[in-house]
């Protein structure tokens, strides 16, 4: 009986320390060879992968995308025509008869401002003497626009005190009426003497040249006797 208890107590001992060994050393430790490698490959799409031998990062590939902006198309402008500052060609009634002889029939009218203007000075007698236009005002650098179709008989760069004007001769009911106009903004003429000119067409922009204490155009119509007139009921009738 003594030697069976000795026995048993040694067993006993045995699986004790089994259990202790299994439990204090990690199972990986007792599974795994000595030449163990890691190497774990994540694919999604081949797209994403790791390296745990080579310590590399994730790499990961994106859609690429372009982003197309539309490019806005300016406005034209008109381009200004050089003009000397001497006057070229003239505007009394023989080149007023001369240019209305050489420019189509006007069918279309239009106002200098189309778009409205604020009337100053009208035509007659004045302060300073006899007014022979009507002064029209609007904001620097506004177009002006021809009143119809016709050719230029008179340009300047620097008038004097018209400033930098212009004169168109035109062909009314077979009639010759030109146009003249004055105080543009320098080097804003878009339109020469011998060029043709249409209704509406911006032929330069408001300005101050010449004798002139603000913005504005001085308007006036004359024929082939070179007297000018009261442009107003004239274009009331063409123009509306």
């Amino acid at each position: 009986m003594k030697y069976q208890g000795t026995v048993l107590g040694v067993v006993a001992m045995t699986f004790v320390f089994g259990v202790a060994v299994a439990t204090s050393v990690p199972a990986a430790s007792l599974t795994t060879p000595d030449n163990f490698d890691a190497d774990v490959q994540i694919v999604a799409g081949g797209a994403q992968s790791f390296d745990a031998v080579e310590g590399a990062g994730p790499a990961v590939s994106r859609d690429a995308y372009t982003i197309n902006t539309p490019t806005p198309t300016p406005t034209p402008t008109p381009t200004p025509k050089a003009v000397t500052a001497a006057s070229q060609g003239g505007y009394g009634g023989a080149q007023c008869q001369a240019g209305s002889d050489a420019a189509p029939e006007a069918t279309a009218f239009s106002w200098p401002y189309p778009d409205g203007f604020r009337m100053s000075d009208g035509f007659g007698p004045r302060a300073e003497g006899f007014h022979k236009g009507v002064d029209m005002l609007n904001a620097p650098g506004v177009p002006v626009h021809a009143i119809a179709d016709g050719v230029v008989i008179a340009a300047s760069g620097d008038g004097g005190t018209g400033g930098v004007y212009l004169s168109i001769a035109h062909k009314v009911e077979g009639q010759a009426v030109c146009s003249m106009y004055m105080h543009f903004q320098t080097d804003s003429l878009t339109v020469g003497v011998g060029d043709g000119v249409t209704a509406g067409q911006v032929i330069g922009l408001t300005g101050r040249t010449g004798n002139a204490t603000t913005e504005h155009t001085h308007f006036e119509l004359y024929g082939s006797d070179g007297v000018r007139y009261d442009p107003m009921p004239f274009m009331t009738a063409h123009a509306g």
